[in-house]
């Protein structure tokens, strides 16, 4: 590994230390409601419902780009990147608080579920532009097919498969579902 590893694999587990640090402080300085903290941790657990099953399928269908030094490859990577998860679920709620007038999430709504799903797309494909080839390759298999072609600029040779993509399509219906769900 060089710097540039060294630093991206320093600053993954440091923003997500920083992640819980912020909700947490924030949540016991009632700067925002236990519902929203609930939510933060409910974004965690649907992350990690992926983000373990990638690392149980084994890198025969995702694989580190390169490996992590002391033991901090596989299941840390993964609690650590499900907390990632968990944030970008809370980046999409703050999204539809700033962009939407209230209430919010009291109901179905068409715009708050457009947000939270676009967001969703968009920053998948953003992460996988910036870290897919750097980071972790998803392997192309025939129920992974690659959908999207290298992009110009990116670091993979290969693409950009299915299943990912697919995740982040499902995922803030999920979300939004619950969003809706715990408020009641």
């Amino acid at each position: 590994m060089n710097t540039f590893d060294y630093f991206l694999m320093i600053a993954d587990f440091a923003i997500a230390v920083a992640i819980v640090i912020g909700i947490y402080n924030a949540h016991r300085r009632n700067d925002f409601s236990p519902y929203y903290y609930k939510l933060f941790w409910i974004g965690c657990l649907i992350g990690a419902t992926w983000e373990f099953t990638f690392l149980f399928l084994g890198p025969e269908f995702l694989h580190s780009f390169k490996e992590w030094p002391f033991g901090l490859d596989g299941w840390p990577r993964k609690v650590s990147h499900s907390i990632w998860d968990g944030g970008i679920f809370m980046l999409g709620i703050l999204f539809c608080l700033k962009i939407l007038k209230g209430p919010h999430f009291t109901k179905f709504r068409t715009k708050e579920f457009g947000i939270m799903l676009s967001w969703g797309i968009f920053q998948e494909l953003l992460v996988e532009y910036l870290f897919n080839g750097r980071v972790w390759v998803y392997e192309p298999l025939p129920w992974n097919p690659i959908i999207i072609p290298p992009l110009l600029g990116s670091a993979t040779d290969v693409g950009y498969t299915l299943i990912p993509q697919a995740v982040w399509a499902i995922a803030p219906i999920i979300f939004y579902f619950f969003c809706l769900r715990l408020k009641k």
